[in-house]
């Protein structure tokens, strides 16, 4: 793993951005029409990188494969700033939908992406949508194989559509089905009403209000790093483009509601990030795991 050199102050919490483009995931698993990757993920990353430069942060960038094909002047950009850059897979299937070919194809295809515009190993992973859960647990063995060091995909409580309940909150090696160990560094989260909820990334940070968070945040931080994570569209407050309204537009409502509910409040989540960089000390998750003597 990374050390942290010694002219830089060692990281206490990681902040992490799954790197992928929310237009086009939607059009694809929402609507069923397949579109390019769209500008929106470079312009919302490089803000990002911009907001991580003002607090002189850094940070692990899980990138999908297929947002390094499109765009990978962005891919460079994120390893000449000084993150670390780990895989998101390539495509955004989660793993319940995959078997075991299916996934290591989609693995293999993001880390060659990767590795060949960074000229470094990757050796962080990400599920999609935390995907990897009891019923996908073979994805750790599948991992090492694939010469991967760790994983941060585990949220461990029971998420709306996700979570491992029962994991372990710490960082540190995981057992794997075939009795093998992977580093891990699940996803934060905090207890409310006697159970594990997600808390520090995603709509949770973005609708929660900010001395509630940041009320969890110190709270977490008392025991053990925080792991926070964002996705660039969280950050494009821009309206979404008219080929994508129409597709939503003939959406059941259920679909129209929940869609359009990831928009709240993303004109000021900028504004949160500020104050918590300000606040909190982060840094990268390889150096964070050499920091907490688990490399």
């Amino acid at each position: 793993m990374t050390a942290t050199p010694e002219n830089e102050v060692p990281p206490v919490n990681a902040f992490t951005i799954d790197v992928e483009d929310g237009i086009s995931i939607a059009m694809r698993d929402r609507f069923g029409k397949r579109i390019a990757q769209t500008q929106r993920v470079l312009t919302s990353t490089r803000k990002i990188l911009d907001l991580l430069a003002r607090h002189d942060t850094r940070a692990t960038f899980f990138v999908l494969g297929q947002v390094g094909e499109a765009f990978p002047e962005l891919v460079r950009e994120i390893q000449v700033a000084g993150h670390e850059i780990g895989v998101h897979g390539h495509d955004h299937h989660v793993f319940h939908k995959l078997d075991r070919q299916q996934a290591r194809e989609e693995l293999v295809r993001a880390k060659s992406v990767l590795e060949d515009l960074t000229g470094e190993k990757m050796r962080g992973h990400r599920a999609p949508c935390f995907s990897i859960d009891e019923s996908t647990s073979w994805v750790l063995d599948l991992l090492l194989e694939l010469g991967f060091e760790y994983d941060s995909s585990v949220m461990p409580c029971r998420g709306v559509g996700y979570g491992w309940p029962g994991q372990s909150l710490d960082i540190g090696p995981m057992d794997t089905p075939e009795r093998r160990q992977i580093m891990q560094v699940p996803l934060s989260v905090t207890r409310i009403g006697g159970r594990e909820v997600p808390a520090l990334g995603g709509s949770y940070f973005r609708l929660l209000p900010l001395g509630l968070s940041r009320g969890i945040f110190k709270r977490i931080q008392a025991q053990r790093p925080v792991i926070m994570y964002l996705h660039p569209y969280e950050l494009d407050p821009e309206p979404y483009p008219d080929f994508y309204l129409r597709e939503l537009a003939r959406a059941p409502l259920k679909t129209r509601i929940r869609m359009r509910s990831f928009w709240l409040r993303r004109k000021s989540l900028m504004k949160r990030y500020e104050r918590l960089l300000s606040e909190f000390r982060f840094g990268r998750i390889d150096q964070l795991i050499s920091e907490t003597g688990n490399a």
